[in-house]
């Protein structure tokens, strides 16, 4: 016998497969157009192309110069999340498990409340005070500082699951409190730490508003301010542009792609243990 079709089952389906095609046709579109001249992109902004034009990614890994640019984006970001999840990985655990103090919690939350717009004049003086503008440590250290607030609100829930019985039994078995983190908490928060991760990588990788204001220096600068960059000095060859946006693209979502299962477990575990 066939199962009575559930019509509410179908109505979920349609809107999932709905939303997936709003989210997706973007990238579909900008992926069809960096293959096209830009007289096929006014002429056909939403066809197929008709002779797809791949010199557009060579030429554009040319003139914008992109081996050094994606270099600097990849130091920022690989930087940042590295000292990011070690930083929000410690403080979620003294949080979580040696103080439990929600009090605590609650104060790193209000960083997630406080847009960078307000904090960021006060954010460049000091950055000038101390001599960092324009050079890379200050970039990275930006993005560590804009990125800690949300890692800590993400990775407490999770490591207050953990049972109490791993450390007394690791505290049993001689281990200090640096040990049992490094050795017992920090392996059983991998699918959090991935999670904290992938969602620091993407904020650092597409971030334009902070690297524009703290760098400067073509030497410096990073592939989305290329891109940005790119719409003025290349204003009629949008095929340049969207062949550079794609460059920027696809190594977030190769990233995402590999970490997507434990992204969705360290969510689904924070907010159903939190």
């Amino acid at each position: 016998m066939h199962k009575k079709l559930n019509p509410f089952r179908i109505l979920r389906y349609a809107v999932l497969v709905f939303m997936t095609f709003i989210t997706l046709y973007p990238l579909f579109w900008i992926g069809l157009c960096s293959l096209k001249s830009s007289e096929e992109i006014y002429g056909s902004p939403f066809g197929i192309p008709r002779q797809p034009e791949w010199e557009n990614y060579a030429e554009a890994w040319q003139v914008a110069d992109i081996p050094v640019h994606l270099l600097n984006s990849i130091l920022y970001a690989a930087a940042a999340v590295t000292v990011v999840v070690i930083l929000s990985a410690m403080s979620a655990y003294i949080i979580a498990k040696v103080w439990k103090n929600r009090g605590l919690y609650h104060y790193y939350s209000l960083g997630i409340m406080i847009p960078i717009n307000a904090i960021i004049i006060p954010f460049i003086l000091i950055f000038r005070r101390v001599g960092i503008l324009n050079t890379r440590v200050g970039v990275i250290l930006a993005f560590i500082v804009t990125n800690l607030a949300f890692s800590i609100f993400i990775l407490v829930p999770f490591m207050m699951g953990l049972p109490d019985e791993l450390e007394d039994a690791a505290r049993i078995d001689g281990c200090n409190r640096l040990q049992t983190f490094f050795k017992i908490m920090l392996p059983l928060s991998k699918a959090g730490l991935a999670t904290v991760g992938t969602f620091v990588l993407i904020n650092c990788w597409n971030d334009l508003f902070l690297s524009l204001l703290i760098i400067s220096r073509q030497n410096l600068i990073t592939l989305n301010q290329v891109c940005y960059n790119m719409r003025s000095q290349y204003a009629a060859d949008y095929g340049l542009i969207t062949a550079t946006v794609m460059i920027m693209v696809i190594p977030v979502i190769i990233c995402y792609a590999m970490f997507q299962k434990q992204i969705v477990k360290g969510m689904t575990a924070g907010s159903i243990k939190g």
